[in-house]
């Protein structure tokens, strides 16, 4: 599922976004799930505790902190992410191009031009789903997106699945778990103990990874440079 975000302080301009939305849902080729935010500090915020998003949706002008001000920081952190943005003059067009935007609505914003560059943004996006895996848990079978796996434990005979949203136990091996992931690109095994989710990943340094909820995950001495030459070429691919 593509997650976006919409950044508007204008709370009449927020619910026009909201309804336009709900009108492209028919038409969206992916499904997607949105969050709406009215303060840019909020939003930063947000992605610095939770990983980022896939797509944003960010009005120009705002008193505390632009539009572009807030790609720019967003765009610092290294994500593969698409932007929009929201402005009452086309004169910004040449600062959207500078940090990489898919497109910018010019206000009020009709449906024909949010559907067109809405559908711009979401073809741009890489196809992250992959197929769904199946696991063993204390209740019997559970299916997993993988695109919900933030990263696997093995810790003391206990393996833990950390999704977005809670975790999941399972008895089955870590290289059981890895061979049914291993196929997926998205996917690494930086240390014994564990498998990562590259889009998760937030921040690398030697010896260790930090991932979109924090948790800080060793990796061993053989393998940092290997892990961060994929990580580089997994990121800059597109």
């Amino acid at each position: 599922m593509i997650r976006i975000a919409v950044l508007d302080d204008n709370s009449s301009e927020l619910e026009n976004i909201k309804l336009l939305f709900g009108q492209f849902a028919a038409l969206a080729p992916r499904p997607f799930g949105v969050e709406y935010f009215s303060d840019p500090f909020a939003l930063l915020q947000h992605v610095q505790d939770n990983g980022g998003f896939d797509l944003y949706v960010l009005d120009v002008l705002m008193p505390a902190l632009t539009g572009l001000e807030v790609a720019s920081r967003i765009r610092e952190r290294g994500e593969r992410c698409q932007i929009i943005f929201l402005t009452a003059s086309r004169e910004y067009g040449v600062e959207a191009f500078a940090v990489d935007a898919a497109g910018y609505l010019v206000k009020p914003v009709s449906f024909n031009d949010f559907r067109t560059v809405a559908a711009r943004a979401f073809d741009r996006l890489p196809d992250r789903s992959g197929p769904d895996i199946l696991v063993r848990t204390g209740g019997g079978l559970r299916k997993i997106s993988a695109e919900e796996i933030i990263y696997v434990e093995s810790f003391n005979h206990h393996r833990q699945l950390r999704l977005r949203d809670g975790a999941v136990d399972t008895p089955e091996t870590l290289s059981l778990i890895w061979s049914k992931l291993k196929g997926d690109p998205r996917f690494y095994c930086p240390h014994r103990a564990y498998i990562v989710n590259i889009d998760y990943v937030i921040g690398i340094r030697s010896g260790e990874i930090t991932m979109s909820d924090c948790t800080v995950i060793p990796v061993s001495k053989q393998l940092y440079r290997k892990f961060r030459e994929y990580y580089l070429e997994y990121c800059f691919k597109d």
